[in-house]
Order: C-alpha cells, then structure tokens, then sequence
C-alpha cells in the first residue's frame, strides 16, 4: 500500500477542513455570514490547489462561473439557475465538447492551401 503524502492527506481532509471554516465563518461573521458557504469551494479546488490536478476549461465550468459572476454582482441568483438547464443540451449537440470541433490547420510547404486538416479533440 502506497503511503499518502501531504498533498494527498490535504485533498481527503478537505470536506472537513471546509466544514469546520463554515461553522467558524458563519459564527464569526453575524453580518455577513450568508458568504460563509463559500468555505465549501474549497472541497472541489483542494486537488488544483495541491498541484494533483489541473483545472481544464469545459463548458460546464465556464456556466458555473457565469452564475456565480451574476449572482454576486448583479443579485440574479433566480433568473441565473437557468442557465444550468443549457448544459445538458450543450452535450446533446457537441458530446465530445466544443474543442472536438475546433480545426487545426498544418501548412508544411508554405504554399496558401491548406491541405492537411485535422480535427483534433483537445
């Protein structure tokens, strides 16, 4: 059996780490403890944060931070859920993810055709 680092004691600890920041935070800040939910973001980011995993960009990501940046500057939280209900039809139409679809073009002889295209899943 493999002996766990650091880094990977960090990453299984991180749901109670985050746990015991909420219960802090949300005593600590009277005012302002309705941001003290934020703590659990911490849980998913633990592996980037530990160098264990990169974080590659996927269309869910980019809804969920489009929901966050409305939600925390204009105050849309219940208009904003909606835009989750586009990420299974995103699927539908490109299964593979949007970089499947993305052409790259190799040009060897430098003349103006392009006569070798790829597509490539990134």
């Amino acid at each position: 059996m493999k002996k766990k680092g650091f880094r990977e004691k960090f990453v299984a600890a991180s749901f109670f780490l985050a746990l015991i920041t909420f219960i802090l935070l949300k005593h600590y800040l009277k005012e302002n403890d309705g941001y003290a939910w934020l703590a659990f973001l911490l849980v998913p980011l633990a592996p980037v944060m530990m160098g264990l995993k990169k974080i590659t960009i996927s269309y869910s990501l980019f809804i969920t931070v489009l929901y966050l940046v409305l939600g925390f500057t204009m105050h849309w939280w219940h208009p904003g859920w909606v835009l989750f209900l586009t990420i299974p039809v995103f699927y539908i139409f490109f299964p593979k993810g949007i970089n499947s679809f993305i052409k790259i073009t190799t040009d060897e002889d430098d003349d103006d055709e392009d006569e070798d295209v790829e597509y490539k899943d990134i």
